[in-house]
């Protein structure tokens, strides 16, 4: 008789082949997830490093020689380990110093993983970035364009000619800009004053007359310090407005002038690290931000709409500091007003319009980086310290100032 089925020693067998089968799936497992988490976690790392990187090299100068700090978790995003972070800043080169950025942390399996890196800063205050749109030559060196500067933040695009903006916020007129050559062509009335500038539309533009303008722009900037630093002027701006003055010429309007109280901040979005100028009582919240580095960078930016006569436009006249609540004169208790001027073409004077003058003549290109600085009355316009920037053919940019006020 013949008998059919496993003996007990069969199954024993088949059950401890099938136990080491498992055993050795689940060890698999646990590795992959291992590296994965590890990869995740070194490539964490990495981004924190080089973020730290870009915020102290957005500061225009030199951060602390050292930096420790733990990270949990940032803007929202909580991590499945802690992170630790120290900064070490190698001065020997002043011009450009070195900082090392090493990320520590303690891995799934309890070993101390760290990752490194290593980059250069520059130390020349983000003020000297004016010279760039200053200097002759030097735009097309670094493959910019003044033109395109030369339009507002704010301005929305109307088409691929054509750029819109209002010169204040609850405005209910809008200019539109031609954006090659940065020239405002258009008037338009009977903007709703809720629409934001970024948010112009073309069917917010119906009601536009042929308008003939050309931008002004430029940051004013206060010291309080004795004597004055032309540089570090990042004193709390005091309130005011800008006035342009057109004698001996008739306009069919006046000029446009607005001007805002402004700091600079650095923070971390999802498409990097920005740097950003924003109004002086604004939060991160405002903007829908957790949390920013505010730099210290003090000032108020002003842009006017100069009407203009003629083909191609002109204007003359001269920009001033009009104070709200202080006065301008040459007591210690009152304020002088100097230009930051730049003698580009070598000349010995202050003679070109892109050179800041006391008086523009025949104005007819947009002016930019038209800046001011605001000092104790009774004190000099510092003459400031030179510069140099160096853009394949070298080209020096002075950081110097001249009386404008009184």
């Amino acid at each position: 008789m013949q008998h059919r089925g496993v003996s007990l020693l069969e199954v024993l067998f088949s059950l401890l082949v099938l136990s080491a089968g498992v055993v050795g799936m689940g060890k698999l497992h646990r590795q992959l997830q291992g590296h994965a988490d590890m990869a995740r976690q070194r490539s964490e790392a990495v981004r924190l490093a080089h973020d730290e990187i870009e915020a102290s090299r957005g500061l225009g100068s030199t951060p602390p020689s050292s930096d420790s700090r733990t990270i949990a978790d940032m803007a929202g995003q909580r991590f499945n380990t802690v992170f630790r972070l120290s900064r070490e800043v190698d001065e020997a080169n002043a011009l450009l110093p070195s900082t090392t950025v090493a990320i520590t942390w303690d891995s799934r399996d309890g070993s101390t993983q760290q990752a490194v890196l290593v980059s250069a800063l520059s130390t020349h205050d983000p003020v000297l970035s004016g010279a760039l749109s200053l200097v002759p030559g030097l735009r097309d060196a670094l493959g910019g364009s003044a033109i395109a500067n030369a339009l507002p933040p704010s301005a929305a695009h109307i088409d691929d000619k054509r750029s819109a903006f209002k010169p204040t916020a609850s405005a209910t007129i809008a200019f539109v800009v031609d954006d090659v050559t940065a020239q405002v062509v258009e008037q338009c009335t009977g903007v709703p004053a809720e629409v934001a500038s970024q948010d112009l539309r073309p069917e917010h533009l119906k009601q536009c007359a042929e308008f003939k303008a050309l931008l002004l722009s430029g940051a004013v900037r206060f010291s309080n310090a004795e004597p004055p630093d032309p540089v570090a002027a990042n004193d709390t701006p005091l309130e005011l407005a800008l006035s342009v003055g057109l004698p001996g010429m008739l306009a069919p309007a006046s000029p446009w002038c607005s001007a805002e109280a402004q700091k600079t901040v650095i923070y971390r979005a999802a498409d990097g690290v920005h740097r950003e100028a924003v109004a002086l009582a604004a939060t991160p919240a405002s903007r829908g931000l957790a949390s920013w580095q505010d730099t210290g960078e003090r000032f108020v930016a002003y842009r006017c709409v100069v009407v203009a006569a003629g083909d191609p436009p002109r204007w003359s006249g001269q920009s001033v500091l009009v104070p709200v609540g202080w006065t301008i004169g040459t007591a210690p208790t009152q304020r002088r007003v100097c230009r930051y001027v730049n003698d580009i073409d070598g000349s010995g004077a202050i003679d070109r319009n892109d050179e800041h003058p006391s008086v523009y003549r025949n104005v007819d290109q947009p002016l930019q980086q038209q800046n001011f600085l605001v000092i104790r009355g009774d004190l000099a316009c510092p003459a400031g310290a030179a510069a140099t920037i160096d853009a394949k053919a070298a080209a020096t940019a002075v950081v110097a100032t001249a009386a404008h006020q009184p």
